[in-house]
């Protein structure tokens, strides 16, 4: 069944025991494992994920949904950005370092250094955010070394991901014992969340326990879960 989609593995990483269903138009597989859902995408692979970014989800897609552009909302993002570094100030603190990875326009990572916290985003998107702070290549592709950083965040990026585990256990080698790594996702499975079901866009649908099954078993426990705002949930996990 996954032989000609995108995904080929579950995040739990069961790769042949699925079921399909559609959701709010969405074709998807779901894990016979583990309950995770994700979409059935056939006859698409990684290349044709990543044409679709560049040439379609920061120009049509985007403006499709009443969306600006990463370069013309950065004022906003910046907002965001203050706001998430103060929720995170048990976390994360001035003098350490991290990563943010699918840092977009670089407002996370410019908010991080403007506070004494050393950042260095990770981005795959080309003419997107800061090239004097940012990494352009997949987190599964950087050569940081083991235990380099205190902490790793991820805000609206696992769900775009295609190998979760893999980049899951990437993160885990780069973060320190006890480093704190910070993801949210969208709140699918209530009222305020459907209108994050997203053809391509969102590729993953977890929900709160499935998320934190998948980091239990690669390597996290969780700290604690948050809802900062209707159809957005926060995870902060602990490395083991």
């Amino acid at each position: 069944m996954l032989d000609d989609n995108l995904i080929k593995e579950c995040s739990c990483g069961n790769t042949d025991k699925f079921s399909k269903k559609t959701l709010f138009d969405i074709d998807l597989l779901v894990c016979k494992s583990c309950g995770t859902a994700h979409q059935y995408l056939p006859g698409w692979d990684t290349d044709k994920l990543k044409s679709w970014y560049e040439n379609d989800y920061h120009t049509a897609v985007q403006h499709g949904i009443g969306h600006t552009s990463y370069k013309d909302r950065y004022a906003h993002d910046k907002t965001v950005a203050e706001t998430r570094l103060t929720a995170y100030n048990k976390y994360i603190t001035a003098g350490m370092t991290g990563i943010d990875v699918g840092s977009s326009n670089s407002a996370f990572v410019h908010s991080c250094i403007e506070n004494g916290i050393k950042c260095i985003g990770i981005e795959v998107g080309k003419d997107i955010g800061d090239d004097s702070v940012t990494v352009r290549r997949p987190i599964e592709e950087c050569t940081f070394e083991a235990g380099q950083f205190d902490f790793a965040t991820m805000h609206d990026s696992l769900e775009h991901m295609v190998d979760v585990r893999k980049i899951i256990s990437k993160i885990n080698y780069f973060l320190k014992s006890g480093a704190c790594l910070i993801i949210d996702l969208p709140d699918y499975y209530i009222e305020a969340g459907v209108h994050h079901w997203r053809y391509v866009q969102h590729i993953w649908y977890w929900n709160e326990q499935q998320m934190i099954d998948v980091l239990k078993n690669n390597g996290f426990s969780i700290s604690k879960t948050e809802r900062p705002i209707p159809g957005k949930l926060v995870f902060y996990f602990i490395k083991d």
